[in-house]
This record gives C-alpha cells, structure tokens and sequence, in this order.
C-alpha cells in the first residue's frame, strides 16, 4: 500500500478522526491459562490493534484501553490487553465464568464455548453467566450441537436479554439468532412428531 507522507501535515482534528474511522469490531481471544503450582496468566492470540502499533499519536487518541489487568497474574508482572471494550467481542473459550469474575462487568460482548448437555455445565457454570451484568450481545459455540442448545434461553438467565443471544454451530461456523434457532427446532420436532402421530407441543395423538 502506498504511503501517505503528508497525513503528519494535516490539522489534527482530521487526523484523529481519520485514527478513528480505523477503529473496526474485533473478535478478541482473551483466556486464563492455568498452571500447576504457579499463578493463573492472562493469554491473547489476538494482534495488538494497527493503529496502536502506528505511532503515539494514535496511542494517545485512547481508541482502545489495557483490559484485564485485574485478572491474577503471574509473579509482580502486569499483563493486559488491548480492547475496545464498546465494540470488540471478547472471546473466552472454553475458560470458566468465574475466571474472569473481577472484570465481568467490564464485558459488553462476549463470545463463548460450552456443552449444554453436560449436567454440571447446565445446572452450575451457566448459572455464573450472571456475573456479566453488562453484556448486551452474547455469542454461544455450542460444542455439543446447536440442537443441544434448544430451549437453553427459558432455561438459563442472559443478562443481555434473550434476544441478543446468538448460537453458532461448531462444524460449520452457521449463526444463528437464538430465538429463531429455537423456533427452526421446534418446528423440526413438530413435523417429526406428526409423521409418528403426536402433537409435540402436547403428547397427545392426532385425531
């Protein structure tokens, strides 16, 4: 790409809303490694931001802040990283709820991967999801099977409300609104009730 060697010339007004418009959603891994016999230590895969790689004016426009210093971290060394907490979406894995305890509040989007029909992740970790009581978007890899998943959002509590729940199929990548994922389902066991005789909805044969 060519280089624009005049951009240091413009007013700063355009410049820092030029550094701006680079700003762009990013899914950003952030996951607690746990180690025997030594301290948790805070972990990204994900690229420290362009911009902030650019120059210190850029750094100095606080397009993104260091998050998640506040995670126990290993020996006097202070580990963050770098997220714009309004729009990236912060991915955490398979890690427990509870690891992130003290910056849940922080989270606005949060992407992550469980088991629904695992009997201790059901009735236990999902219910730690409540520490997150200011997500407005939540994204569930559903590692057993998006069908594993139906009904999920009666049976647990989304702080983010049940609309913003997204459900994404591991095989495929396939994403799907969870309220329209639930209503595919439900259908799909309507239909296949029928062709045996039943209502689903109500257990009882067709007449």
């Amino acid at each position: 790409m060519t280089a624009f060697h005049l951009f240091p010339r413009l007013p700063f007004e355009l410049r820092a809303r030029i550094w701006e418009l680079t700003v762009e959603p990013r899914t950003v891994d952030v996951r607690i490694k746990h180690r025997e016999y030594k301290p948790p230590l805070l972990v990204s895969s994900t690229p420290v931001p362009g911009p902030l790689q650019a120059c210190q004016e850029a750094r100095n426009l606080q397009l993104y802040q260091q998050a998640f210093s506040e995670i126990p971290r290993s020996g006097t060394e202070r580990r963050y990283i770098w997220v714009n907490m309004d729009i990236d979406l912060i991915s955490i894995g398979k890690t427990s709820f509870k690891s992130y305890k003290t910056v849940a509040p922080m989270i606005h989007r949060l992407k992550f991967e469980g088991e629904n029909s695992n009997d201790l992740y059901y009735h236990f970790s999902m219910k730690e999801l409540r520490a997150f009581v200011n997500v407005k978007e939540i994204h569930v890899v559903c590692a057993d099977g998006m069908s594993a998943w139906y009904g999920a959002l009666e049976d647990h509590h989304w702080p983010c409300g049940e609309e913003n729940v997204f459900m994404i199929d591991p095989t495929d990548g396939r994403m799907m609104r969870g309220m329209d994922m639930d209503e595919m389902f439900h259908q799909e066991f309507k239909e296949n009730w029928a062709r045996e005789g039943y209502d689903y909805d109500t257990g009882e044969p067709l007449t």
